[in-house]
């Protein structure tokens, strides 16, 4: 599959609700809210570029998702959105211009291997939105964070590991 969108007159880009498979691409760009929308589901992106979303690039949420490159800017709001107990893996990335660059939230896991993000307030961010979840985990083998005002922003319920290393509030 691949998914094309430009200048959508709808809330989001795409927004894919329980379904399973594969994409093999997706272009989405000038989205009203997010850019690409993933609930409930199990979904693999070989190729993903996102510019200019009004609010996230790519929110994901209830599901196991599977990106293995990624180029993103523009985002209004954060530039990967990941909740509600997900499971994500991002094997390579490019993430420009954002509020927060990466942020797991609520009882989700991440794997990133490599990324770089510029031009953010946040390049990671882990911690707990709601109550009923915990917080989130997120394992980085390979992040480069540069034009940020901080790398990391971590509160007392989730964990950020890099390069094995537990990061603490403040690190960078």
């Amino acid at each position: 599959v691949i998914l094309n969108s430009n200048y959508s007159l709808c809330e989001d880009g795409y927004n894919l609700i329980r379904t399973k498979g594969s994409i093999y691409e997706t272009n989405i760009n000038n989205s009203l809210s997010d850019g690409l929308d993933l609930d409930f589901s199990d979904i693999n992106i070989s190729n993903l570029n996102i510019d200019s979303s009004q609010n996230d690039c790519i929110d994901m949420s209830y599901g196991t998702y599977i990106i293995n490159k990624a180029k993103i800017s523009n985002c209004g709001d954060k530039g990967i959105s990941i909740g509600e107990k997900s499971n994500v893996s991002i094997f390579s990335s490019v993430i420009k211009f954002a509020n927060l660059g990466v942020a797991a939230k609520d009882s989700s896991k991440v794997f990133i291997k490599k990324t770089n993000i510029s031009n953010t307030k946040y390049c990671l961010a882990a911690y707990r939105k709601k109550q009923e979840f915990s917080g989130a985990y997120v394992n980085s083998e390979n992040i480069n964070c540069k034009n940020s005002n901080k790398a990391f922003d971590v509160d007392a319920h989730s964990k950020i590991i890099k390069k094995g290393l537990l990061v603490k509030q403040g690190n960078k």
